[in-house]
């Protein structure tokens, strides 16, 4: 077993590349892979990609049920880490985890550019996963406000087309 001061001297060590590192090149950010993750989707090694187990049953068995039906889904975004062979997700949890639960060897990956293993550290270990019960709690007003949005949307149209057919209308009378 290591001791304390072994690991807080290889977490300097490491910390250490990764600032010289930032110092000698600007690490690389592609915001595009958040609009269009297809774009830059490959296949990843399931075994290589540690993700937060933080995620609601229900988001996990609905990609299932996606997966089972052969239906298309998003490719997961995620940072490499910097010196090992491994990916941390940042979007896809859910999926990631259907995927693995269904024994899929292999995942659609979109990278979102290259990280210090300190940011790799802290994606790997949910710090910017939000816990199921947040997620819970933002789902059910998402839903109510897209059900009243498109129940605006739905009668804006139908009252636009009702005005049209009445002018339609109107024209037809006028012109006999």
């Amino acid at each position: 077993m290591m001791s304390f001061r072994q690991i807080s001297r290889n977490l300097w060590d490491s910390t250490k590349k990764d600032i010289l590192g930032l110092i000698k090149s600007k690490p690389e950010f592609n915001p595009d892979v958040f609009i269009n993750p297809g774009k830059y989707a490959r296949p990843l090694p399931i075994e290589k990609i540690v993700a937060d187990s933080k995620v609601s049953r229900e988001g996990v068995e609905f990609y299932k049920k996606k997966i089972a039906n052969n239906e298309k889904i998003n490719p997961i975004i995620v940072v490499k880490h910097p010196r090992m062979d491994l990916y941390a997700v940042l979007d896809g949890h859910h999926r990631f985890w259907a995927c693995r639960e269904m024994g899929k060897k292999t995942i659609d990956g979109a990278l979102a550019g290259d990280y210090s293993s300190v940011y790799f550290y802290l994606t790997e270990h949910g710090f910017f996963q939000p816990s199921s019960e947040t997620t819970e709690k933002l789902r059910e007003p998402a839903k109510k406000m897209h059900e009243n949005l498109k129940q605006f949307l739905d009668e804006f149209i139908n009252e636009k087309n009702v005005r049209r057919e009445i002018e339609k209308r109107k024209e037809t009378n006028n012109i006999k």
